[in-house]
């Protein structure tokens, strides 16, 4: 049995090749897939090609025999529909109740309580033109998904947005709306990536966190239809959906963020791995005197020795129930241990459970480069599952944050 059925309409313009990379991997993932074209779109992609890839004859004209009432037929079929690449033209129809053909007579047949996608294709100049932005605008308050465009060399030539996003992307957009339509959503706050204690302003203090695992987290999440808050380092990786994202620099601005958004938002969990400095520069002496961090202006490079003092840091682990408006909400830490010190692993997990309803361990042994590739699951002091795959680790987090709800 198919997960869904999808209603992919395509339109005329050159990225419409892109459309039948989306459609096979619609199909290979088991959903049942429709196309409607409009005559345009069969300019740049075969009739055949998308046949073969559905298994259906490909839907074109209002009038074709036999046919009659697909416009009304194809739209209640649909449990989504996305228009992949939509044009210029297109887009201003649809936001003028135009309906000349039999894509844009679909919208007009459209069953608002399912979810209807966008994903926009076209020169920057005609993206930007008044008309597009003000019937993009129109149609998302119609209750339209708009979907970003990509950025780059269009076909034209020219430099810009106007890229139809790649099919991948556009696949877990669909993922969100199919997995979030007409439910409750998760509401996760995610942290990741490195606190950068500033010395002066040029230099600073870090670590070598990247932030790629919380950005793929949140990527699954989103994809599984969950209302997604990332806290990234300033330099951390970024997800590839548009999640809300909140930008941390040093210790006390990720706590102040931390705080704020727990306070005035109920979130069903945090899953916090950024990595946190457990000092901050205080102080430092050169050339005789000592002067609070951070200076003002660079520090002078002709100084024989320099002296910093560090104040440690609290836990913002030990902080996060006591801030968060929802006092039942379910927290995952994140700790590095390496191997050598695995003797003090009891004493950490009794610490951590203290504030935390969930432990995953990551070391340099689960590492490749600089990825993390393998982790340690902790449910309680004694009960653990060991090198999960990142995947597999998302899905674990996602089964009992549900379940606890």
């Amino acid at each position: 049995m198919s997960k869904f059925k999808i209603l992919v309409k395509i339109t005329g313009s050159i990225a419409a090749y892109k459309s039948a990379y989306l459609i096979s991997k619609l199909i290979q993932d088991d959903f049942e897939v429709k196309v409607a074209v409009t005559e345009s779109a069969l300019k740049f992609i075969g009739e055949a090609s998308l046949e073969g890839l559905t298994g259906e004859p490909v839907f074109k004209d209002v009038f074709e025999p036999g046919k009659m009432m697909s416009h009304i037929n194809i739209a209640k079929w649909a449990d989504l529909t996305i228009v992949a690449p939509a044009d210029a033209n297109t887009i201003n129809k649809f936001a003028n109740g135009i309906a000349d053909n039999l894509v844009t007579s679909l919208f007009l047949a459209h069953n608002w309580s399912k979810p209807y996608l966008i994903a926009p294709a076209m020169n920057t100049a005609m993206l930007n033109h008044p008309a597009t932005r003000e019937s993009l605008k129109r149609l998302k308050k119609w209750g339209v998904k708009i979907l970003p465009t990509g950025v780059g060399k269009l076909a034209c030539g020219d430099e810009g947005e106007g890229k139809l996003l790649e099919p991948d992307r556009i696949y877990g957009y669909i993922l969100n709306e199919l997995n979030s339509h007409g439910k409750n959503k998760l509401n996760i706050a995610i942290s990741g990536g490195a606190t950068i204690e500033q010395i002066d302003k040029i230099r600073f203090i870090s670590n070598v966190s990247t932030g790629r695992t919380a950005a793929a987290l949140a990527d699954y999440f989103f994809r599984e239809g969950c209302q997604v808050t990332l806290l990234k380092g300033a330099s951390a990786a970024s997800p590839a959906f548009d999640v809300d994202i909140i930008e941390f620099q040093d210790f006390s601005d990720l706590k102040n963020k931390l705080q704020n958004l727990l306070s005035s938002q109920e979130f069903d969990a945090v899953i916090h791995l950024a990595a946190v400095s457990d000092f901050t520069p205080d102080s430092i002496e050169f050339n005789g005197s000592e002067m609070m961090l951070p200076l003002e202006n660079k520090l002078d490079s002709k100084s024989e020795e320099i002296k910093i003092k560090f104040r440690r840091n609290e836990k913002i682990l030990n902080r996060l129930k006591e801030w968060s408006l929802n006092k039942e909400i379910k927290i995952v830490a994140f700790k590095f241990l390496e191997k050598e010190h695995s003797e003090r692993k009891g004493k950490e997990i009794a610490k951590l459970f203290n504030s935390a309803d969930w432990v995953v361990f990551n070391s340099l042994e689960g590492r490749e480069g600089t990825v993390q590739k393998k982790f340690e699951f902790l449910e309680s002091k004694t009960e653990s599952k060991r090198n999960l795959e990142l995947n597999e680790l998302a899905k674990v987090l996602l089964n009992k944050i549900r379940r606890s709800k």
